[in-house]
């Protein structure tokens, strides 16, 4: 790994404080009002960051977890990791390591998939991006049961000769009234709308009938 940062690249430091704040501190801001002010088309970049986030929706379905690793840029000194069930941060290549390919797995099974991807440079090699993701799990041992979740991650990543590689993954969990709220909406079938057109038609024939 190089012990020195391209001299090009914007300031770590900025750039992660810049990106957390983009976020909203309480995190209850949805991701189209994160980037809702005026900014260049940035379709090819999220294009292309779409398609690193896909190699790493195969990785995570193909129970190779340790694979993970290929993602990130190991020429970097210094990566980041906020994890939502952590109180601390990982920074740097050992912990970040431990982590992400620990000696023994304790997941039986584990399904990965995002969506509502926007990106933006911060400068010409480096992108953030944040979205929406959700997963499904399940851990080893006798009565364990699946169990799913969902929020929003952002990362920064650094252009590389093969594509764009990651030195920031963050969590940015909704607040609890908004996660609340959302597992609510998310219990409805998908043919509730149809159902209430329906419903409202049938309200207007019984009062028509009084």
């Amino acid at each position: 790994m190089s012990e020195h940062a391209p001299e090009n690249e914007i300031n770590r430091r900025d750039a992660i404080l810049s990106a957390l704040m983009l976020t909203g501190a309480g995190g209850v801001a949805p991701l189209s009002e994160v980037f809702a002010q005026e900014i260049p088309d940035n379709s090819d970049l999220v294009a292309e960051i779409e398609a690193e986030l896909k190699k790493q929706e195969e990785i995570w379905n193909s129970q190779d977890y340790q694979r993970i690793r290929e993602l990130w840029d190991h020429d970097d000194p210094e990566p980041y990791f906020v994890a939502a069930e952590l109180d601390e941060t990982i920074i740097g290549w050992p912990a970040l390591n431990k982590y992400l390919a620990p000696a023994r797995s304790g997941l039986a099974a584990f399904r990965w998939g995002f969506s509502n991807v926007d990106a933006r440079l911060l400068a010409p090699d480096v992108a953030l991006a944040v979205f929406d993701h959700w997963f499904e799990f399940q851990l080893v041992g006798k009565n364990q049961v699946p169990k799913s979740g969902f929020d929003r991650l952002l990362f920064i990543f650094r252009r590389k000769p093969d594509g764009w590689k990651q030195i920031l993954y963050a969590n940015c969990p909704h607040s609890f009234e908004t996660h609340a709220r959302k597992l609510i909406e998310r219990n409805v079938k998908p043919d509730f709308a149809e159902f209430r057109e329906e419903a409202i038609k049938k309200k207007q024939a019984l009062e028509q009938q009084q």
